[in-house]
């Protein structure tokens, strides 16, 4: 797993949604560096759990304004995106909640499927309003 380089390709055409999605992808180099990067056992799971947190937070954030913004140009595809992203976060929650419980959840495990589904539904799912609105 590797950290996650922004390319043009990721770009939706509106600058406030690009920076945040370049955000995103900064906190998720930064959690992966941290969850796979050469840590005391003792701190793994702390680590992992607050970078957890702070994807989580960052996600409602920007799907907010994502949201916002597909209203706002009359995107079609608002309700279907919308429960794409709520999906999303319910498993984010889930793995949250399992770490809270004392499941033991892998870093690597985290890491990747936050890093599959972001780059998944920016170059797909979020391309769809980028078309749409232009």
């Amino acid at each position: 797993m590797a950290t996650i380089e922004w390319m043009d390709s990721f770009s939706v055409h509106n600058k406030t949604l690009d920076d945040q999605h370049k955000e995103w992808i900064k906190i998720f180099n930064r959690a992966h560096g941290q969850m796979m990067g050469e840590i005391p056992e003792d701190d793994t799971l702390e680590i992992g759990e607050a970078a957890l947190i702070e994807m989580i937070k960052y996600a409602k954030f920007h799907f907010s304004s994502e949201e916002d913004y597909m209203k706002k140009i009359g995107f079609p595809g608002y309700e279907e995106h919308k429960r794409i992203h709520k999906a999303f976060t319910l498993k984010l929650d889930e793995i949250s909640s399992q770490i809270q419980e004392g499941t033991f959840v892998m870093n690597s495990e985290i890491v990747k499927v936050i890093e599959n589904w972001l780059i998944d539904h920016v170059l797909k799912e979020d391309q769809k309003y980028a078309t749409y609105s232009r």
